[in-house]
């Protein structure tokens, strides 16, 4: 299965990152080249408290919600330093009520 990428604006991703429990986290993984707290954060709940919080403090430049073998990533580029990837399980439900479109 070819991945389907769906863009989103900074706004939609802030608020996707708000509600992405909902949807069954899977995994969440936060590189930020500027720290290594991220390494050693532990539950999916603690990195996306972090995720969250970082978030606050500086511009999206990149995000969108890939879909490949059966798993939804939302992957978010923040200044070319932090990248957020957060799996879901219930992709299709989170596609169908932010009414998401392919790019």
């Amino acid at each position: 299965m070819e991945p389907v990428i769906y863009p989103l604006t900074p706004e939609k991703a802030l608020s996707i990152l708000d509600v992405i429990e909902d949807y069954g986290v899977v995994s969440v993984d936060v590189d930020n080249a500027a720290s290594l707290l991220d390494d050693m954060l532990e539950p999916n709940t603690k990195k996306l408290q972090y995720a969250r919080r970082i978030l606050g403090e500086g511009n999206v430049d990149k995000a969108v919600l890939v879909v490949r073998d059966n798993a939804g990533i939302l992957v978010i580029k923040m200044e070319n330093v932090v990248e957020m990837r957060v799996v879901v399980r219930d992709y299709r439900r989170l596609i169908e009520d932010l009414s998401l479109n392919a790019g």
